[in-house]
Order: C-alpha cells, then sequence, then structure tokens
C-alpha cells in the first residue's frame, strides 16, 4: 500500500475545525490579548465547555467559582489555553476499533508533548512548536487505524503502539508506519514544515535537515516517555533506562525536577477530553 492510497480509503480527511484554526494564528500573534482569545474561544461551545471545565478543577480554581469564558482565560494563560484548544480540536477528529485503546493513545500524546516543551525550553528551542510537534507525532497511527481497519487490527493484536517493535509491523504490513503518515497529514493540514520534519524524521533525527532541532526534541521525549510508562513514573529506574547518545546532553536531574508538574497536568488533560 502506498500512503495515497490509505488516504484514499478515509471517507474524509479529518479536518482541524474553523474556529480551532482562528485561535492558533491568535496564539502566534505576539499582539493578541486574552480578551480577544475569550471572543474567539466563546464562538464555540464545546470548547467553551471544555475550557471552564479546566479552570474550576482544582489545579486552577480559586476562592470562587469561574463562569465567563473572559475569567476562565485569564486565569487559565496562554499557554494552556493554547494546550487545552489543541487537544480539543485534533482529539474530536478521530475514532478507533475496539482493540485500540484512544484514551491511553491520548494520554501518551499529552506526555509527549508535555516533555517535549520542557526539553525545548532547555535547550532554547522553540516550546509551543515543541509541544505542537509532539502532540502530532503520533497522529499518523490514527490514520492507520481509520483508514486501514483490518491491517491496524492484526498489527494491534500483536504490537502495543508506539514501540519499535510496532513501527516495524506496520512497515512490514503497509510498507511505511505511522510517522510517514502523520508527516503527510501535517502536510495536508498546511502545518509548518518544522512540525511536518520533526514528524517526519522523529524515529532517525540525524536525517533531518539541518538546522530543525525538533526531530532531536520529539525522539528524545518519546524516549523519556518510554521510560516512565515501562518503569513506573518519575523513578530512578526509569531515569537509569535513559541511556546515551540519544538523550545527551539532557541533564537528566533538572529534566526528571521539572517534569513533576507536567505529568500531573497531562493526566487534567486526559480526564478532561476522555
Amino acid at each position: 500500500m502506498e500512503i495515497a492510497t490509505l488516504f484514499a480509503q478515509l471517507h474524509t480527511l479529518p479536518n482541524i475545525p474553523k474556529v480551532a484554526q482562528d485561535l492558533t494564528v491568535q496564539f502566534d500573534n505576539p499582539h493578541s490579548s486574552l480578551d480577544a482569545v475569550a471572543r474567539t474561544i466563546e464562538k464555540d461551545p464545546v470548547i467553551s465547555a471544555k475550557v471552564l471545565r479546566l479552570a474550576n478543577a482544582p489545579r486552577f480554581r480559586g476562592a470562587r467559582e469561574s463562569a465567563s469564558i473572559e475569567d476562565a482565560a485569564a486565569r487559565l494563560g496562554f499557554n494552556t489555553l493554547r494546550t487545552l484548544v489543541l487537544a480539543s480540536a485534533v482529539t474530536g477528529l478521530f475514532k478507533a476499533g475496539p482493540s485500540f485503546d484512544l484514551k491511553a493513545f491520548w494520554l501518551k500524546s499529552f506526555e509527549v508533548a508535555g516533555i517535549c516543551r520542557v526539553i525545548a525550553k532547555k535547550i532554547g528551542a522553540d516550546s509551543e512548536t515543541a509541544f505542537t510537534s509532539g502532540m502530532m507525532h503520533n497522529i499518523g497511527e490514527l490514520l492507520i487505524q481509520t483508514g486501514a481497519p483490518e491491517v491496524a487490527e492484526r498489527i494491534n493484536a500483536g504490537h502495543r503502539g508506539n514501540t519499535p517493535g510496532h513501527v516495524a509491523h506496520e512497515n512490514l504490513q503497509l510498507g511505511f508506519g505511522y510517522p510517514e503518515v502523520g508527516a503527510e497529514l501535517a502536510r495536508r493540514w498546511n502545518l509548518p514544515k518544522v512540525i511536518q520534519d520533526a514528524i517526519a524524521y522523529q524515529a532517525n533525527p540525524s536525517q533531518a535537515p539541518k538546522g530543525n532541532t525538533q526531530p532531536w526534541v520529539v525522539a528524545q521525549a518519546v524516549l523519556v516517555a518510554d521510560a516512565l510508562e515501562n518503569h513506573g513514573g518519575l523513578t530512578d529506574a526509569a531515569k537509569a533506562a535513559l541511556i546515551p547518545p540519544l538523550i545527551e546532553p539532557l541533564d537528566l536531574d533538572q529534566l526528571f525536577a521539572a517534569l513533576v508538574p507536567v505529568i500531573a497536568a497531562d493526566k487534567q488533560f486526559a480526564e478532561l477530553l476522555a
């Protein structure tokens, strides 16, 4: 099968809602205000409801309940709003078969995205581009689940997602894996080339275009997320499992300390969007 065939088998190509596209432009504009963002959020009742729900969650709630989008936006801030809008827009676009754990998929996506943001800040890369790249890094998996369900069922039966064995099995069955599919979707969505490349080269960042550090950030974040999953979270065992050269030059003690609140926030987003 060719990637074009996979996309052709989809009844309709998932598209990011117009309100979410408008909000993404606003978030990228340094002159945007929270009031303007709030007015755009109000145009979408689903995103509005999720913003209010998160603003009143224990992590953000103050002495009183937030009852307006303006108040909720001020309470959450730009970065959290951006995360919520992107997550809400993307998670509502896809469905999968009974053998695929969609909730676990999105939890892992949020976790990788959050780790990407932390790593990017530490190396001086664009943290919001890193977050988007991490959030989208395995989005191609959902297109494989949707566009090639019979093949996906066979793959799901033998290999859990986001492992080298899973990607290798996809390549054997289809001729490509989720990084290539995700990069093609990012291209069709007109996402920036830097994000397309971050998704495409996550498994071989050394082959990425010169000067683009985002594939390295995604590769490192996936490695860290896998270690956390396999070794009980932010533990010494997880830290010991992260060995050079890919993880260099990160200070793992500093990274793990910075990830404590990030992992907690990831779980809140997963619960909010479940």
